[in-house]
């Protein structure tokens, strides 16, 4: 498995937030996959490989984001998981927490903040991995 690569899977209800914000991330160099709701996330978790999760938290109902990260952990448990909300609060934080993701974002948030967040999440992955394959 190649470990140095940035395949993110973004779920945002959000058409405005979808467009920008992967614009972005693609410019950063990673390979993007959208999707608007939990059932297309879960399709594409399903149907393809990703290094990192960044979830919307409140997608069509409120926390319905964590079925996302379930999805995901169960698939691709190596995958790294982050929530991205508008409305945090200390109950989804501590859900997320329990069922194990990397960060807990409250939007609105820098581009650039996010990008740094997420590369450093991705180096830090792959210290943890060559280190336990040596």
């Amino acid at each position: 498995m190649k470990l140095t690569r940035k395949r993110l899977l973004f779920v945002d209800d959000e058409p405005a937030i979808r467009t920008t914000l992967s614009a972005i991330l693609r410019r950063y160099g990673f390979t993007v996959t959208l999707a608007a709701t939990v059932a297309e996330a879960i399709h594409e978790i399903k149907t393809q490989e990703f290094d990192l999760l960044l979830c919307d938290l409140n997608i069509e109902r409120e926390d319905d984001g964590l079925e996302v990260v379930r999805a995901m952990r169960e698939i691709t448990p190596h995958c790294l998981k982050i929530i991205l909300t508008g409305y945090p609060n200390e109950e989804s934080a501590e859900q997320g927490i329990r069922l194990g993701i990397d960060d807990y974002i409250a939007k609105p948030t820098n581009a650039d903040t996010l990008v740094a967040l997420l590369a450093d999440k991705l180096a830090a992955r792959q210290r943890r991995l060559t280190a336990s394959q040596s």
